[in-house]
């Protein structure tokens, strides 16, 4: 309730109207749908103490897969795309709360986000973590894309991208307030760690992409 409260706050701020709707059946992995106008996203979410030792949690293989419609922005491992079919295409926010806050009668929570565009990025070097190496994005695009139905993925922590606010995913993935590279360069699949002889137009891309990101993790 926090989350979407600040959400629709943050929408509402920028002229938006945001929907948020709650499936009848949880069935398919995903708490809610957030969305503005014709575009929407899936997000599960989970919540634990920040004094807690779960280190992982598990998600529906086809909820993180690319859908039909996004099927042109799913990443391509090793020659096998990530989702495509019928996948959810949707995103992971973890909420962690304070205990010491709550002992206190008070509500102090910071959240974490994951999706495949994020993973990929992480992979082709458009952002780099200090808890997510290239391979270990890799590996699990990999395990992601060859899910079958039914089958659920293992997100670690140190994974998840640590974010300031869950406004984040309107700005990655609603484009609120406005268009956002989030999805447009969803479908790199090239290395662009700096190295010497890269474009002038790459090196602009990777320095927007990283200053959008940054700006939610600062």
């Amino acid at each position: 309730m926090k989350a979407a409260f600040e959400m629709k706050l943050a929408a509402a701020r920028c002229g938006v109207q945001l929907q948020m709707t709650e499936p009848e059946i949880d069935n398919i992995g995903h708490d809610f749908i957030a969305s503005n106008g014709f575009t929407q996203i899936f997000l599960q979410n989970k919540s634990t103490l920040d004094s807690a030792k779960v280190t992982s949690w598990e998600l529906h293989a086809m909820f993180l897969q690319a859908s039909f419609q996004d099927r042109d922005l799913a990443p391509v491992i090793s020659g096998i795309p990530v989702g495509g079919i019928e996948g959810a295409f949707g995103g992971f926010l973890l909420h962690e709360i304070s205990e010491k806050a709550a002992c206190q009668g008070a509500l102090q929570v910071s959240y974490r986000y994951f999706d495949i565009i994020y993973a990929n990025a992480v992979r082709t070097g458009l952002w780099k973590s200090e808890s997510f190496a290239p391979k270990q994005a890799e590996q699990l695009l990999l395990q992601i894309a060859k899910a079958n139905r039914g089958d659920r993925i293992k997100i670690p922590k140190a994974y998840m991208l640590p974010i300031t606010s869950p406004n984040a995913i309107l700005s990655f993935r609603l484009h609120i307030p406005g268009p956002s590279n989030w999805m447009s360069l969803g479908s790199q699949n090239n290395s662009w760690d700096d190295t010497e002889g890269m474009e002038v137009g790459e090196r602009i891309l990777i320095d927007y992409w990283r200053k959008e990101i940054g700006y939610w993790t600062h």
